[in-house]
């Protein structure tokens, strides 16, 4: 947007919302400037308020009746000048109606979570409300039903099967994360028959989702492209897909244990759980990770030692510190302030016992940081308090 390619943006962290929000302005705009007199609005959860991270696009484009054939041509320029189309298909169940047309639109570098729905209806008064029921509008490609489900004139037989399976295994995605996997395995299994493929759904959804995107792309080799991004997108919510592979009673327990600050019995859960294969610790550990961010508002604060405590503990290093510094730490939960003392001949920086702190903590960390230097009658330094910079100097670098 505003002349620029956006990356690919899978993960949670890149669902902006706001930037959804910006996307589907500007098609509707884009969609309104090419036909004068026409209407486009949203439909489905975006328009009702109740859309989510991972809800798609539904925009119905409501145009005179003598401009309909020639709106549809125009669709593909329309939409690509906004940001270029990886692919748009038209459901096979309106492909010939003269009445309305349903197409599925994905971008070039936007999430596949955002696959816009647009339905082009002619209509020769535009004032005059011609879209569908936004909650049919808003379901997800699994057998829509609509007025021209049962006009066989309107059906067309060019629907690619490999394709709409693609779809489900987003969708599916979609549903994992939302915390439905009934949904989910639903979608897989369909998305298994329409390729005639065995729909054994085992529920490692990483796994099934894989299966699936690999399947189709083998039954269509042309779609290699979308199913890889269909199985980066997987991969990039691996950590949550792996958490609703576990039973209902084992994430129950497992939550338990991450609030009671008992991280290493949590991963003996998930590794004893059960399920086939056995989860690999690399994946535990970014299940708990990702259980530590889900719960962050119900984990009380760390204890942090008191002063006296930190003082006695740096008195009793092997060296006397000549000076207390605040470093940034970042891991897999964001950024941490950690107070350390710095000890001479050779250079070294140690720890404090079990400071640490948020990045919104910075304030308490000089607070603390100071008054343990004067303490220790040392100095304090804290290379970059406003901002994250595990590559500020440290004490040593000033000193020459």
């Amino acid at each position: 947007m505003n002349g620029e390619i956006p990356q690919d943006l899978t993960g949670t962290g890149e669902l902006d919302p706001a930037r959804r929000a910006a996307f589907a302005q500007e098609l509707l705009r884009a969609l309104a400037a090419y036909c004068p007199g026409s209407r486009a609005e949203l439909r489905g959860s975006l328009a009702l308020g109740t859309a989510d991270a991972y809800s798609d696009i539904d925009i119905a484009w409501t145009v005179p009746d003598d401009r309909f054939d020639a709106c549809l041509d125009a669709v593909p320029e329309v939409l690509g000048a906004v940001v270029p189309l990886d692919s748009l298909r038209t459901d096979p169940d309106s492909r010939n109606s003269r009445e309305r047309r349903l197409l599925f639109a994905a971008f070039h570098g936007l999430p596949l979570f955002w696959r816009v729905d647009l339905e082009v209806a002619r209509c020769a008064d535009p004032e005059v409300a011609c879209g569908v029921d936004p909650e049919v509008a808003s379901a997800p490609d699994v057998g829509r039903s609509g007025p021209d489900r049962g006009d066989p004139a309107a059906h067309g037989d060019d629907w690619s099967r490999p394709a709409s399976a693609l779809a489900n295994a987003v969708a599916a995605t979609k549903a994992v994360l939302r915390g439905q996997p009934r949904n989910a395995r639903g979608l897989l299994e369909r998305g298994f028959r329409r390729i005639d493929a065995p729909d054994d759904v085992s529920g490692r959804w990483c796994a099934d989702i894989r299966r699936l995107a690999e399947t189709a792309a083998g039954r269509e080799p042309d779609l290699r492209p979308l199913a890889d991004r269909v199985l980066s997108l997987a991969e990039s919510h691996r950590a949550r897909l792996m958490w609703w592979t576990f039973p209902a009673g084992v994430r129950e327990r497992i939550d338990e244990l991450v609030l009671a600050g008992r991280n290493i019995q949590a991963v003996g859960v998930m590794r004893e759980s059960g399920i086939e294969p056995r989860p690999e610790l690399h994946e535990c550990v970014e299940v708990l990770d990702g259980r530590h961010r889900a719960l962050a508002d119900r984990m009380p604060p760390p204890a942090r030692p008191d002063v006296d405590t930190m003082a006695a503990a740096a008195r009793a290093l092997p060296r006397d510190p000549v000076a207390v510094e605040a470093v940034w730490d970042g891991d897999t939960r964001g950024w941490t302030v950690a107070l350390t003392a710095v000890l001479a001949g050779p250079w070294e920086s140690v720890a404090l016992d079990g400071f640490r702190i948020g990045a919104a903590g910075t304030g308490e960390a000089a607070r603390t940081g100071r008054e343990l230097a004067e303490r220790l009658g040392v100095p304090f330094r804290f290379a970059s308090p406003d901002e994250p910079d595990e590559d500020a100097p440290r004490w040593w670098d000033a000193r020459h």
